[in-house]
């Protein structure tokens, strides 16, 4: 009998990695918006989708608590398994009237949002370390603090950033807002070796955003990936709280590769 929603299938149903949407995030952020090259942005967007406005990109890290699809209960009283970071690198995205960000990059610490985004949602994750700056445990964010944060894969720096807080109040960039992502998941078949590529779109709900702060920006791209998008031009960052459900997707495209 199947009892997980996903594997390890076990008789308890408790061994699986995740459950079922939807899932319940909260936690903060630290990004960094940063004009890069326009032709590596068009590069790293799959078809049918099309890169939107202009050639801005988010640069963001995020401390998280998500409930995984348990509920808020499992989540209080599984810390080890609820909390993780996570790295993304969104570019505005469009397809028909959709408007919202495709991440071609992610880095996560945590085995179930790797899982979910590679077999599940169509995230690209990948293990990764992520460290990152939080406000005074008892002042909060003030006017001269620097929220730093480094993402690193395999000993070696994927991308460092900082924002230097200077006014309470959200950053003034051209960018999608934190609404919805385009995902593409490409599964092969261990038989005949061809591809599943699916594009979905996944409408973030419930989003909220509280004590935000900006201000100017630095950003360096380290892995070599990240070389397409060009020397980043960094226009501001800001930092916040933040707190969100995933939900189910819609199917854009599906086709099968040989």
């Amino acid at each position: 009998m199947t009892v997980s929603f996903v594997a390890p299938n076990d008789p308890t149903g408790r061994a699986a990695l995740y459950g079922k949407p939807p899932w319940q995030f909260f936690g903060r952020s630290i990004t960094v918006f940063a004009r890069c090259d326009p032709a590596g942005i068009a590069a790293l967007t799959p078809a049918p989708l099309h890169p939107q406005g202009d050639p801005v990109v988010r640069f963001s890290l995020h401390d998280l608590t998500c409930d995984l699809g348990h509920g808020w209960d499992w989540a209080q009283a599984n810390p080890a398994a609820a909390r993780f970071r996570e790295a993304t690198i969104g570019i505005g995205a469009i397809h028909g009237d959709l408007t919202g960000f495709w991440d071609p990059f992610l880095w996560t610490d945590s085995d179930a949002e790797l899982a979910v985004g590679r077999e599940f949602y169509g995230w690209p994750q990948r293990f990764g370390s992520i460290a990152m700056g939080g406000p005074h445990s008892l002042d909060g964010w003030r006017i001269g603090d620097r929220a730093s944060g480094l993402v690193s894969r395999h000993g070696e720096a994927a991308f460092r950033l900082a924002v230097d807080i200077a006014a309470n109040t959200p950053a003034d960039v051209p960018a999608p807002p934190f609404q919805g992502f385009f995902l593409e998941r490409i599964l092969p078949d261990p038989v005949d070796l061809s591809r599943r590529r699916e594009v979905f779109f996944a409408a973030m709900s419930e989003v909220r955003l509280s004590d935000i702060w900006s201000g100017a920006a630095s950003l360096t791209l380290c892995a070599p990936e990240l070389a397409i998008l060009g020397t980043p031009e960094p226009l501001a960052g800001q930092v916040h709280a933040v707190a969100w459900t995933k939900n189910r997707a819609q199917r854009l495209w599906s086709e099968t590769i040989a």
